[in-house]
């Protein structure tokens, strides 16, 4: 197995020199140093590094930030910063970079090795995960089944390629919007309450089946579509979302609902989703969840459509808190009222 080759990015030539031998002795290869930010992309290009030890303050247009931020976007090699400047601004713009590590110096021979390890570490773990993810990712682009996945409130995170072809919707346009308005509140034979059967999934965490409900799609079709729902558990036992399955019964009559004109159906190209049915107190204006919980009006659409609300007064409430002067001045001539 051939040695973990290591850019080191220093501005001060004796200090780069020195790592450079205290990273030979440990056992790595470090065949080059650069003191500028653009040196460092040329030799990364060079020497291809498995890891780059970075000083935060460089010489020139690009400092360690900006290179690391570079380095990361081209190569996607880990970077550990090396930096005599702990303050919180520095570290803040470090963060950004998605660092391996962090060292202060001076530091000791003793320190650097563990923090290499555990960066390759960390780096090979990320880049697995991700490999993992883009395979997944793939394959559910490829399912025949529809998939949508949402947030622990039941809002949408992700469809794939079948579910925007069922629906009818963009995953761009559909992401944020509650789950019930694309399939509608599920309910009747599938043996679950009407409503988002997403949340019921987190709420009760348990797997939700869909069974003959009939979807309306954004045209206007219907179908019938059957499925299931199953909630996303961390190791910890969190809930964190759910994933529906869905796909359409194979002996379900496909409608198509008519439109009057080429404007209808060009508004609703343009139109979101259908809204559905919802609770609301007549007292109080609260709206129920589906654990019971009731919330105020402005707070559950909210949470649920990402829509922000821009206080104001409408005329007659601005009328009835700041009262215009009248027309016309009272009539002085007649006799007043009441006590001087």
């Amino acid at each position: 197995m051939s040695p973990t080759t290591i850019l080191v990015v220093e501005d001060e030539t004796i200090v780069a020199k020195d790592i450079q031998c205290t990273l030979t002795r440990l056992g790595y290869r470090a065949p080059a140093t650069a003191t500028s930010g653009e040196e460092a992309l040329r030799k990364a290009a060079e020497i291809q590094p498995d890891l780059v030890l970075m000083d935060i303050v460089l010489k020139g247009p690009m400092d360690g930030v900006e290179t690391a931020r570079e380095l990361r976007a081209r190569y996607a090699v880990p970077v550990v910063y090396l930096t005599a400047y702990a303050d919180d601004y520095a570290l803040e713009r470090a963060k950004t970079t998605e660092p391996a590590g962090y060292l202060l110096k001076p530091f000791q021979m003793a320190e650097l090795r563990p923090t290499i390890e555990m960066a390759l570490h960390r780096s090979h773990t990320e880049r697995q995960a991700k490999e993992s993810l883009r395979w997944l990712a793939t394959t559910v682009r490829l399912v025949d089944d529809g998939v949508i996945t949402t947030d622990c409130l039941g809002r949408i995170t992700y469809m794939n390629a079948e579910a925007e072809s069922i629906t009818g919707w963009e995953a761009g346009v559909a992401v944020g919007y509650p789950l019930e308005l694309l399939l509608g509140p599920v309910g009747g034979e599938s043996g679950c309450r009407a409503g988002n059967v997403a949340e019921q999934a987190v709420a009760e965490c348990r797997i939700i089946p869909i069974e003959d409900h009939v979807l309306v799609t954004k045209s206007g079709s219907r179908c019938v579509i059957h499925g299931r729902v199953a909630p996303v558990v961390t190791e910890e036992g969190t809930v964190i979302g759910a994933v529906v399955v869905y796909r359409i019964r194979a002996a379900s009559v496909v409608e198509r609902a008519p439109h009057t004109s080429r404007e209808a159906d060009e508004s609703q190209a343009h139109a979101g989703p259908t809204m559905r049915v919802i609770n609301l107190c007549a007292w109080c204006k609260r709206v129920p969840s589906p654990s019971g919980e009731w919330y105020d009006l402005h707070t559950y659409i909210t949470e649920r459509s990402g829509l922000q609300f821009n206080g104001g007064l409408c005329p007659e409430c601005m009328d009835r808190c700041f009262p215009s002067a009248p027309e016309h001045p009272p009539n002085t001539d007649q006799p007043a009222t009441g006590c001087r």
